[in-house]
């Protein structure tokens, strides 16, 4: 399986080859060293097929008809710890990794060595500030929950008791259609699958190393709660309601600055713009000022703050150009694909605004405006996920059963 996984070590590679070699398995040797594959029915490799065929008779190995129970040797475990190190591999194989080192850990508690330890740490330190990445990226105000949803479910993965699928899924690459290659980098789309990819990650390696030192994985992940929105802020001064900006409510437009904007072609409309931020949420707001009440407005669009890259434009300094990326991401989804084998168009839209202001000073106020609330949102995010960022502490907070016996060298 290791080898299948393609995480065998050089040395151990060299050594299967030459044992081939000197044994003369024509037949292995044709399968390790063709140019080309051969496919046979179902669209599944040979060569993945003689593995499959080798793990049901893998000396060192010994896995049920379920894959429920097994027994390995060092080997094994020291590469799925080199697994867990690797960043260029999918977050359902690394999950089936946890679900077997989950399996092979108590048989192999005197081969689990400190460094093995490091390793883990050190891969879980990096994954920390993949994932503080992502409170400054696109989708801040959806990390929290991603977060949860993911944590519920690779317990349940790696608690199982048997494998979720066939082991043969663990070796066939994932899918990826033409028009995913098309989609540009910086889409909310791909930058939303990137933050999942992370969480899945992160979650792991936390279950993991809480794993490792024989304590209980917990049921929820250990966050702060959600703290009110400072009297003194944009969002208080409006008047928005704790459910956040919706379209025909009214607000204060004490923070809002003057502008223009053109949703169709010739037809320009005038609006207040406004940024706001309320926890790990955020919006910018257009609103019509009601003639009737002074300094008062209706909100006619709010999008999310998130992921809305200002920028003032390089040839009109009154410009400010916008990215709208939807308000949710249907992170469920996001892996299914048409009946023809693309991913659905619709999801990989974001929206463009370009906003004309007064002067260069109210372009710039705006701008401001935006980063400011960014940066509010961003910190409220990183504040709710410190107890998980600090992996030690929450580890001492957490319940222990009776730690694993230290056998390291």
């Amino acid at each position: 399986m290791v080898d299948a996984l393609g995480i065998l070590p050089q040395r151990k590679q060299h050594k299967k080859l030459l044992l081939q070699a000197l044994v003369g398995e024509e037949s292995g040797e044709e399968q390790l060293f063709s140019s080309e594959s051969t496919v046979v029915k179902d669209g599944i490799s040979s060569e993945l097929d003689i593995y499959l065929q080798k793990l049901k008779v893998f000396p060192e190995l010994s896995i049920a008809t379920s894959y429920g129970t097994m027994q390995c040797g060092y080997p094994v475990l020291d590469a799925l710890v080199s697994l867990f190190c690797r960043s260029n591999i999918s977050a359902e194989t690394l999950w089936d990794g946890g679900w077997l080192f989950r399996q092979l850990l108590p048989h192999s508690k005197a081969e689990f060595k400190s460094h093995h330890a490091k390793l883990l740490t050190d891969a879980f330190h990096n994954c920390t500030h993949r994932l503080l990445e992502e409170t400054r990226g696109t989708w801040p105000d959806m990390l929290v929950t991603v977060l949860c949803d993911e944590w519920r479910k690779c317990k349940r993965v790696i608690e199982a008791s048997s494998l979720r699928k066939d082991p043969i899924c663990m070796l066939l690459p994932p899918y990826r259609s033409a028009s995913e290659e098309l989609v540009s980098s910086d889409s909310s789309f791909i930058a939303g699958e990137r933050m999942c990819h992370t969480v899945k990650v992160f979650v792991l390696l936390h279950h993991l190393h809480v794993f490792s030192l024989g304590r209980i994985l917990l049921d929820q992940p250990p966050l702060l709660s959600p703290v009110d929105t400072p009297e003194e802020s944009r969002a208080k001064n409006a008047g928005v309601n704790p459910s956040g900006p919706k379209p025909g409510i009214e607000i204060n437009l004490v923070d809002a600055v003057p502008c223009r904007i053109a949703f169709e072609r010739g037809k320009e409309r005038h609006f207040y713009f406004l940024s706001i931020s309320m926890g790990s949420s955020g919006w910018v707001v257009l609103a019509e000022e009601v003639v009737t009440k002074p300094h008062h407005g209706v909100i006619r669009v709010a999008s999310p703050l998130a992921g809305s890259n200002p920028r003032i434009d390089d040839r009109h300094s009154r410009w400010l150009h916008l990215r709208i990326r939807p308000s949710l991401f249907s992170f469920t989804d996001s892996a299914k694909h048409s009946s023809h084998g693309k991913v659905k168009s619709r999801a990989l839209v974001d929206g463009r605004w370009t906003l004309a202001f007064r002067d260069e000073e109210s372009c710039k106020f705006a701008l401001t405006m935006i980063l400011e609330e960014t940066r509010l949102q961003s910190h409220e995010v990183e504040r709710r996920l410190k107890p998980l960022l600090e992996l030690e502490k929450d580890l001492d907070s957490s319940n222990p059963t009776q730690p694993m016996e230290d056998k390291t060298s």
